[in-house]
């Protein structure tokens, strides 16, 4: 971190650069085999996006102030998921192509107040592992546990033992204040969400006045080695954003459907993923994320061709590209 740079700002040098990309890897290929479409989007977008979306006003205060450009004002986007319903609309979708699942490490910029600022942990630049689901009502229990059982599939691989999953509810005193205004949809997505919780037999607990401003959602709350509690990622559920951006598929008989949409980020943000790992290992990372796996140490110079050829084997065998 540097000031010149800015309070919350991180750089990332080569060592925390390798653990990034290794992340990275494993989730895009996890979420190859799960079926989902890797995406780019830009790191700026018009207000009116975000008007459409509701992030204005219900997030603004969490938004980095706008630039003005030829009369239009433009914001660092605080979410990937507007970006991602564009992408949606951008074609003409069936009920055959779904569930349409895009993936995207996403950069997303929010101005957290100097005193929330913590480390990795709570930062205003974030690299994201997310994604977003577009499916039929039908389809939501099966996508919904699938998100569930990634999580699940991680924590195996990190060696994280010790989880709850916090299913955050709305307030009904804060509808159309806090919270979309649809108290009826709100009943039936909580219902739909408890429910998928209660089959997979997935511990978790119930908070009121802690959902997304367009559904309710799963916090995914883990603990480290030395038992501090971490806000790992969402499972989110969203019935109002893609009636906003008019998204539509043809059903069966070939009437225009709103999709329910999921939005989810297993691996949350490298920043917070990667100072929880640091504490979860002690600094000591499995060899396969270590940013230093191999040290080649001649005994004398007179070895230093001998040790030179061993450093190329390695890398060799190491390079994706190598073959053998």
């Amino acid at each position: 971190m540097d000031d010149d740079v800015g309070q919350g700002l991180i750089m990332w040098m080569p060592n925390g650069t390798v653990i990034i990309e290794e992340l990275e890897k494993l989730a895009k290929e996890t979420e190859t085999e799960a079926g989902y479409h890797r995406v780019v989007t830009p790191h700026i977008a018009k207000e009116n996006m975000y008007l459409t979306s509701g992030h204005l006003p219900y997030y603004a205060d969490s938004m980095y102030p706008p630039m003005e450009l030829d009369g239009e004002k433009y914001y660092l986007k605080s979410m990937n998921c507007p970006h991602h319903h564009k992408i949606f609309a951008a074609e003409p979708k069936s009920y055959r192509d779904l569930p349409y699942r895009i993936a995207e490490y996403g950069t997303v910029y929010r101005y957290e107040q100097s005193g929330e600022l913590f480390g990795l942990m709570r930062v205003r630049c974030l690299h994201m592992n997310d994604a977003h689901i577009y499916c039929t009502r039908e389809q939501f229990n099966e996508e919904f546990r699938a998100v569930n059982d990634m999580y699940l599939k991680y924590f195996k691989i990190f060696g994280i033992e010790k989880y709850v999953m916090r299913l955050s509810l709305h307030s009904p005193e804060k509808l159309g204040v806090k919270y979309v205004n649809e108290p009826e949809l709100w009943q039936e997505t909580e219902a739909m969400v408890r429910s998928v919780l209660i089959e997979s037999g997935i511990p978790y607990v119930e908070v009121e006045d802690e959902a997304a401003f367009y559904g309710p959602k799963i916090d995914v709350q883990i603990f480290s080695a030395i038992g501090r509690e971490f806000t790992l990622a969402t499972n989110q559920v969203d019935f109002s954003q893609g009636r906003s951006f008019k998204l539509q598929y043809a059903s069966h008989d070939n009437k225009p459907e709103t999709p329910l949409i999921i939005h989810r980020a297993p691996l949350g943000t490298h920043e917070r993923f990667i100072g929880f790992l640091l504490e979860q290992y002690a600094g000591k990372f499995p060899l396969w994320l270590a940013p230093c796996q191999v040290k080649v140490l001649p005994i004398s110079d007179k070895f230093m061709d001998y040790a030179n050829e061993v450093t190329k084997g390695l890398k060799k065998s190491w390079h994706p590209c190598a073959t053998g």
